[in-house]
């Protein structure tokens, strides 16, 4: 999946580059609602974070455009639940409350190819990669102080699929909102300590989403 997402990646470059073309650029910033989508990933709600970036618009057409971006970008999930840590004789298995943020700042670089039905519309879909810049796994318990450690099982690398929509308001305002559905796992294929069984298990199978809602200014 890795090598597909590349090779897409540069197949736009060199479609940009064989094009006779009008360019524009721009700079963007908003907000994240980030988490973790998968089989194992019923304990991950939403994170709020914020990302900030630039972009090219390369135009093959007065239609279809190839738009590079670059970014930083937070994202990760927050989770919440309970782990068994006794037995009492009257009540039987005791437990207590986990709750915790997995942080991940990435640097995402975007491909994605745009429709323009209009001068001031557009909608775009293409393979977008990240880079771990930043970990982070904050977690406090009922029954023990707050924790905060650098995980060392999460994947250096990610990628998916974007699909964004975009309008330009006063000539130069933009306001978009884009959809990042990661298709690379977030953990390494590797084993991890299961906060529920408190045994070690398989890295769980998640992969990155991202809700991300911009405000931009085109040149």
């Amino acid at each position: 999946m890795k090598k597909t997402i590349i090779m897409s990646m540069l197949l736009a470059a060199g479609m940009i580059n064989a094009q006779n073309k009008t360019t524009k650029y721009g700079v963007f910033a908003g907000v994240n609602f980030s988490s973790l989508t998968g089989s194992d990933a019923d304990e991950f709600k939403s994170r709020t974070g914020f990302h900030v970036g630039g972009f090219i618009w390369n135009y093959l057409s007065d239609k279809v455009s190839i738009d590079v971006e670059l970014a930083y970008s937070q994202m990760g999930a927050d989770f919440s639940t309970t782990i068994p840590y006794g037995i009492n004789e009257m009540d039987g298995p005791k437990s207590a409350s986990l709750n915790g943020k997995l942080k991940t700042d990435y640097l995402r670089l975007p491909v994605l190819f745009s429709y323009h039905p209009i001068n001031e519309l557009s909608v775009s879909i293409g393979p977008e990669i990240g880079i771990l810049l930043n970990k982070e796994l904050e977690y406090n318990q009922t029954i023990n102080s707050s924790t905060k450690q650098k995980p060392d099982n999460l994947q250096q690398f990610d990628a998916g699929i974007k699909l964004k929509a975009q309008y330009i308001f006063a000539k130069h305002y933009l306001a978009s909102v884009g959809y990042y559905f990661g298709m690379t796992k977030v953990y390494k294929n590797a084993e991890v300590y299961n906060l529920n069984s408190l045994v070690i298990v398989d890295a769980p199978k998640v992969y990155n989403s991202n809700l991300g809602i911009s405000l931009g200014y085109v040149f």
